[in-house]
């Protein structure tokens, strides 16, 4: 038979920490209740699109409900900085800090202007009659993968020395771990480079970037623990994974992405190459791949020498595998070796 006593005790400590949880959450700092609205309508949001993931790409299109939602999300990221945060960050790495909530802010508003920009597109498209000169323009990828390095490297120098720290380097959990995460920003950047249209591509980012900041913010409390929040990680990183294996396979282009992906997470971490250089090369070679997998049709290339760039498409399987080769040879080198990537993911991507 169950106790008394041992009901009463748990029902305490339940209360003790929904009473932890209320004063570490409803802060003086946001008497409006401002942010943890738009926290609540951002999780119902996701909630709501994960239930269509698949062939309705979330249900996402031209209509003005879809930028609607996106500025919604865009003032949740911008609503954190309403909040005080220590300026250090601590040894173990899984509690927030001012250079991260900068950088956390300027990754997701990356993947919402990716968002914004199919959606640009779509409803043009559709004023037009389903047809619209010029479209896909990849050449705005390139722009905005480009303007969140500028933004994230503005960030760093904004906080000062003091609160800078490498965001998976400094981080207390395994090597094997930590190279898995590095290894997944470079193919989160790889995506919103090469430009898929697909909006669930770019909002699977957007819940993986909102939500651990939440995460962290919940560690900072002392509300949930360390590990189990950086396993917790792992899994947002591998259902975002399984998601846009979904829609890269339907654009014809999952082995050229995770190709290009693969190749830039090895330059960077293995070969050390400066980051501006290398997602300038990246831009270049993805401006090639597209034409290779039917992708980029709008261009003068893509039309003119379709049958060529279309058997050309028949590499990327073997140069699928090298690079997969190559990215797991580097990371058991560095796990043998104790060594961890060169520098902070947020950086590097």
């Amino acid at each position: 038979a169950i106790r008394p006593r041992f009901v009463w005790s748990s029902l305490r400590m339940k209360g003790s920490l929904l009473q932890r949880a209320y004063r570490g959450l409803f802060t003086h700092e946001d008497t409006m209740n401002f942010h943890k609205t738009l926290g609540g309508l951002c999780l119902g949001h996701f909630i709501y699109r994960f239930l269509l993931v698949g062939d309705r790409d979330m249900d996402f299109g031209p209509s003005l409900s879809t930028p609607l939602w996106i500025g919604i999300h865009a003032l949740l990221s911008a609503s954190a900085l309403i909040f005080k945060i220590p300026t250090k960050r601590i040894l173990e790495g899984s509690r927030i800090w001012p250079e991260y909530r900068l950088h956390s802010i300027a990754f997701a508003y990356r993947s919402l202007a990716c968002m914004l920009l199919i959606w640009v597109e779509d409803y043009y498209r559709t004023q037009n009659g389903g047809k619209l000169e010029g479209a896909p323009n990849f050449y705005w990828n390139v722009l905005i993968v480009m303007g969140t390095l500028v933004a994230a490297d503005a960030g760093t120098w904004w906080v000062g020395k003091k609160s800078r720290s490498s965001t998976i380097n400094d981080l207390k959990a395994p090597l094997a771990m930590k190279y898995f995460f590095s290894v997944m920003q470079f193919h989160a950047t790889m995506n919103c480079l090469i430009g898929v249209r697909r909006y669930a591509t770019q909002f699977i980012y957007v819940w993986i970037i909102q939500f651990t900041a939440f995460i962290l913010t919940l560690r900072r409390k002392n509300l949930v623990p360390h590990t189990p929040s950086m396993v917790f990680y792992g899994i947002m990183l591998s259902f975002g994974f399984c998601v846009n294996f979904y829609d890269l396979r339907t654009e014809n282009s999952f082995l050229m992405a995770n190709t290009l992906a693969n190749l830039a997470a090895f330059l960077r971490l293995g070969c050390r190459m400066p980051k501006y250089l290398l997602w300038a090369l990246m831009s270049v070679l993805a401006h090639f791949a597209r034409l290779t997998t039917g992708l980029d049709k709008s261009s003068a290339m893509g039309r003119s020498g379709g049958k060529f760039w279309t058997d050309m498409g028949e590499i990327w399987f073997p140069l699928y595998a090298v690079s997969v080769c190559l990215v797991i040879a580097l990371g058991v080198m560095k796990v043998a070796y104790k060594k961890m990537p060169y520098s902070s993911v947020k950086k590097t991507t």
